[in-house]
């Protein structure tokens, strides 16, 4: 017996119409202010994520220098700071002053004149205008400096004569020795006078000018240094001369 042949029919609801593309999908067509609005919010998104991912370094960074300037400006332990910066300006001032110094005998051996005196804490030396030095020896010798500026130390043992500097040195037998030049060099306590610049020696009628020159108030004798030039009088000229 032959089964029997059966048919059967599907019938689909009609489906709507859906265009299809080939290729990239085509970018909605925006309005130039929808554009700008996008674009300010595209920004103001990067820069919200910029600044949430870099604000812990930033503020390590910050931590970090305030810790290296409180180090800088912190005072350290009392041993280590640096001793304090010295004045470089007087702390008196006085006007048509004479100081004088005294041996412990109470001889007077020196005496400092000037218009006006400035005294330097920080080298404990005294600046004098117009300066007049004196100054006597043990053995009677009586040294007068002029200048028109001077700087003493402290201790009176040591005047720098500036400006039309002249020393007159004067034995207890008479003898005299004049000095001049630019700059002089008196050093009391070992009774000397330097010049490293261009001097003029005088003693009696003869005169003797050099690069330089040292005098030794206690032997009396002068050396001059570099080029010597002047004017020698034989002893018999010297002492027939008025």
């Amino acid at each position: 017996m032959t089964p029997p042949k059966l048919s059967a029919e599907l019938h689909l609801p009609d489906l709507p119409e859906v265009p299809v593309a080939i290729g990239a999908p085509a970018q909605p067509v925006l309005e130039p202010n929808e554009r700008v609005r996008r674009q300010q919010q595209a920004w103001s998104y990067r820069l919200r994520h910029l600044f949430g991912t870099s604000l812990p370094l930033l503020m390590m960074a910050l931590l970090a220098g305030l810790t290296w300037w409180l180090a800088r400006v912190s005072p350290g332990p009392a041993g280590e700071r640096p001793p304090a910066a010295e004045r470089q300006d007087p702390d008196y001032t006085a006007q048509k002053v004479a100081l004088q110094r005294f041996n412990p005998e109470g001889r007077l051996v020196a005496q400092i004149e000037g218009e006006q005196v400035r005294h330097y804490p920080a080298t404990d030396e005294l600046e004098v205008d117009t300066v007049r030095v004196s100054t006597t020896g043990a053995d009677g010798r009586r040294t007068l400096a002029t200048a028109r500026q001077a700087v003493a130390a402290g201790d009176n043992s040591r005047y720098s004569l500036e400006g039309g500097a002249r020393v007159v040195s004067t034995g207890a037998d008479g003898h005299v020795v004049e000095i001049e030049g630019e700059h002089l060099l008196m050093l009391a306590k070992e009774r000397r006078v330097r010049a490293d610049r261009p001097v003029t020696v005088r003693q009696g009628g003869s005169a003797l000018m050099a690069d330089g020159m040292e005098f030794d108030e206690a032997t009396q004798q002068v050396t001059l240094r570099g080029r010597v030039r002047g004017l020698l009088l034989p002893t018999d000229l010297k002492a027939a001369k008025p």
